[in-house]
């Protein structure tokens, strides 16, 4: 049955990315053998078979946006732990799909039809498109039965996640236990003695500033850089330059004219009567011949299809099958339909799906799209077709260039006219205006460029753009000299020794307020004030981020007696910290709608981690075996 979604639409060609079962990776083969099997397949799970081919083609989707994201060639252990990755993500797949399938989970053929027909990359103006359902699958490398097969697996699990997911519950007291704790209100006493108050009446002397710099000389060290000399081959530059005359149109369009020829196209009904193993193909046929026959009596073709075929979709449309050109039927269908004069009843036709009855209802004659009507497209193609082609002309010139004067790149500007230009500063962390790029960091910093000299091979950054470089002045990293940051060591050895005092003095103040003594005169005594935060929410801005934290960590006031708690501050300051008072959220502090949403969430997370776990467990019991040598094989990069 599914074959009819191959089998009866037009369309165009779309883009797909064909994701797999959403389950977390976990990067361990503590319980997967290393051998043990043989055979042109990726591991072995359970006895059933990790296909090579899928491996390959995840493995090579992986790198491919990873090496987009970091523009560049990825090192080799990150190579190698995608490949563990995307192995270990598939295995999981696996035992999941194994478990789905022995508990019992269905998918009948019509709901997966009914799927794929509204997968909208298979849709032409909002119906399914046969052209676009091959042509994209194609385009994948995967064939229509495969992918076909995997969403039926993929459509199981979803099942299985949609049990468990979505019919967790929380009781009404774990929810309430939560809210207490989600809308919970705190109020504190804080007392923050102030580094930058502290530093001020700190003497720095010399001998300070030696001690410390001899320590932390790596503080004031420069970074690596290099100062770059390069060439940039620009498609967008080249494509400006392109200049496509009309005479070049008319004859790509009179050399090409097959291409835009429309195929005939027919619109079409049927009937479909399905033969299978329920049913007896003589009384189906005869079924079908007084079908025929009520129809050449007068008959409605809608009524009876909608009545007696078997395709699920058609049969909702009275047998339309819409507008289809020769080429997207079955052989035996096709001929048939396109034999029929507009109104013509076929005889009784059979293809792999059962027994057709074939009405014709129009004609599409196929003709040629007239110049005017391709012009617009014929100039953007081949424009784009002749400036790719002068830009990998050029690309290849330059880094010929390049390599037969190791040294220079003056001659590549005198051949080429692409000026040289420079980059200041640029680090192993890259730099503008190219950002950071693997290949361009390793080029500019490997021995033959760096420490030789030569010109760099050619570097493709992005699409439509390569480079060549050289470097013209290496700056080393080295500690620089005490007099040149004189200033940021003494700011750091100041804050150093307030950070000591902070420590110090506010152990002291600590101290007295747990012996009992007033708040306010021991703030006097320090010199700090004393801040009443009022409640706060665990969202509240009044108070830092690191206070709040700390506020929250408290334990709860026990019988009135105070709570006390000091904290080193992240900019070498001191806090001391009384919790006042607790108050437990109420639920009637959220809208009813907040509440449920909430409560939803929590529940579906409870299920998520049901379902986690329940994976992780099947991945432990599972008897999973790498193919030997998996790692090592070229072609799975």
């Amino acid at each position: 049955m599914l074959q009819l979604i191959r089998d009866r639409f037009t369309g165009v060609v779309a883009f797909l990315v064909i994701g797999a079962i959403g389950v977390t990776l976990v990067i361990s083969f503590g319980n997967m053998d290393q051998g043990g099997i043989a055979g042109n397949f990726a591991a072995e799970v359970n006895g059933e078979q990790v296909d090579i081919r899928s491996y390959q083609r995840a493995v090579q989707n992986q790198l491919a946006r990873q090496q987009e994201a970091l523009q560049g060639e990825l090192p080799e252990f990150l190579q190698e732990q995608i490949q563990r990755n995307v192995l270990e993500a598939m295995v999981r797949n696996k035992v999941v799909v194994q478990y789905v399938r022995d508990a019992g989970y269905r998918i009948d053929d019509q709901r997966l039809s009914q799927a794929i027909s509204n997968t909208q990359v298979f849709q032409l103006d909002g119906t399914f498109s046969k052209e676009s359902y091959i042509a994209v699958l194609a385009s994948q490398g995967v064939s229509p039965e495969s992918y076909e097969r995997d969403q039926r697996e993929q459509m199981q699990v979803a099942q299985l996640q949609n049990a468990v997911v979505y019919t967790s519950f929380f009781t009404p007291s774990e929810y309430r236990r939560y809210i207490e704790l989600l809308a919970e209100e705190r109020e504190a006493t804080i007392m923050v003695l102030n580094p930058v108050d502290l530093a001020a009446g700190i003497v720095v002397e010399d001998a300070d500033l030696q001690v410390y710099y001899a320590a932390n000389g790596d503080e004031f060290r420069t970074q690596e850089s290099v100062s770059l000399e390069y060439i940039e081959v620009k498609l967008d530059d080249i494509a400006a330059e392109v200049s496509v005359d009309e005479q070049q149109i008319q004859d790509y369009y009179d050399a090409n004219a097959e291409r835009y020829i429309a195929d005939e196209q027919r619109q079409g009904r049927h009937i479909l009567l399905s033969i299978d193993a329920d049913k007896d193909e003589s009384a189906t046929r005869t079924l079908a011949d007084e079908l025929r026959q009520r129809l050449l009596d007068g008959e409605e073709f809608a009524a009876l299809a909608s009545e007696y075929s078997d395709d699920p979709v058609s049969a909702e449309q009275g047998g339309d099958l819409g507008w289809a050109s020769y080429a997207d039927y079955d052989e035996a269908f096709s001929a048939a339909l396109f034999d029929l004069d507009v109104g013509e009843i076929s005889a009784v036709v059979r293809t792999g799906f059962g027994l057709h009855l074939i009405r014709l209802d129009q004609i599409n004659a196929g003709a040629l799209r007239t110049y005017a009507e391709v012009h617009a497209e014929l100039l953007d193609e081949l424009t784009k077709q002749q400036a790719v082609d002068r830009y990998y002309e050029l690309a290849e010139l330059v880094d010929d260039l390049a390599l037969e004067n190791p040294m220079s790149l003056a001659v590549v500007e005198a051949e080429t006219g692409l000026k040289v230009q420079t980059m200041e500063q640029f680090t192993r962390n890259g730099g503008p205006p190219f950002g950071y790029n693997v290949s361009m960091v390793d080029a500019a910093f490997s021995v033959g460029v760096l420490d030789d000299g030569e010109n760099s091979p050619l570097i493709e950054m992005a699409t439509g753009s390569a480079i060549i470089l050289r470097v013209a002045e290496h700056q080393p990293s080295v500690v620089q000299p005490l007099e040149e940051v004189r200033e940021l060591v003494e700011a750091s050895v100041r804050a150093q020794k307030a950070g000591t005092i902070a420590q110090e003095r506010g152990g002291e103040l600590l101290t007295r307020l747990k012996a009992g003594e007033s708040s306010n005169d021991v703030a006097a005594d320090f010199g700090v004030e004393v801040q009443q935060t009022g409640l706060l929410k665990r969202g509240s801005s009044e108070v830092s981020a690191e206070l709040l934290a700390e506020i929250y960590r408290m334990p709860h006031p026990v019988d009135g007696k105070e709570n006390y708690r000091g904290l080193m501050l992240a900019d070498g300051g001191y806090a001391a910290l009384r919790l006042d008072k607790v108050e437990a959220g109420r639920a009637d502090t959220i809208p009813q709608d907040a509440r449920d949403q909430r409560k939803k969430t929590l529940a579906e997370q409870s299920g998520g981690n049901s379902l986690s776990a329940l994976v992780t467990d099947l991945r432990e019991k599972a008897n999973a075996i790498i193919a030997p040598g998996l790692f090592d094989r070229p072609e799975t990069f």
